[in-house]
């Protein structure tokens, strides 16, 4: 089976901060509404994290601290600790046009219109939400996920279950509700997750 490897394209989190793991899997429909609470920041207050109509809001208390842009289709999210730094992280499962945004490397050329899913990584710090890891398009879409230790060494790996893609049109693409369905699971390694075989 041949390995795949995410590229880093954000900034690794350090900080310690205890949380609640919290997982959330299944598609959200539009008129979905799945909420939790964690402390992700660690100053005893409780953020709230809805996703309403494949939209995410973070807020705490009644102000609202984050919200994913227009242009993002949110699937699920999970809290937990995705890359094993002791830090609890917000993930996201979404779909979106573009695999690298403004910043493209080097071997990019052309438009970057393919509309597929992708998962992001993100740490709560000083009431903002910062990027601790961006995917560019997954080779499989995501029907679900969560992070937890499957083999009692301490570390937490990404359980996945992944579909396929089904072309819409030229560019965009939505998961296959009836293709088959199977589990992998990722490790979170230096600069990004890699299938563990």
């Amino acid at each position: 089976m041949r390995k795949r490897i995410f590229l880093l394209a954000g900034i690794l989190a350090v900080a310690l901060i205890p949380a609640v793991w919290i997982l959330f899997s299944g598609e959200a429909g539009a008129g979905s509404l799945i909420r939790a609470e964690a402390d992700l920041d660690g100053d005893g207050r409780m953020e709230e994290y809805l996703l309403a109509g494949h939209c995410l809001t973070v807020k705490e208390e009644e102000q609202e601290l984050w919200k994913t842009p227009d242009d993002w289709s949110v699937d699920h999210f999970v809290i937990g600790d995705a890359d094993n730094d002791g830090t609890e992280n917000l993930t996201l499962s979404l779909w979106k046009t573009g695999s690298f945004g403004q910043i493209r490397p080097f071997w990019v050329t052309g438009e970057d219109n393919s509309y597929k899913n992708h998962l992001f990584v993100y740490r709560l710090e000083e009431n903002t939400l910062r990027a601790v890891w961006c995917s560019s398009d997954l080779d499989y879409p995501m029907v679900s996920y969560e992070i937890r230790d499957t083999d009692g060494d301490g570390k937490n790996e990404l359980v996945v279950q992944e579909g396929k893609y089904r072309k819409i049109s030229e560019d965009r693409y939505a998961a296959d509700a009836g293709a088959p369905v199977r589990t992998t699971v990722w490790q979170w390694e230096e600069w990004g997750f890699r299938q563990r075989l």
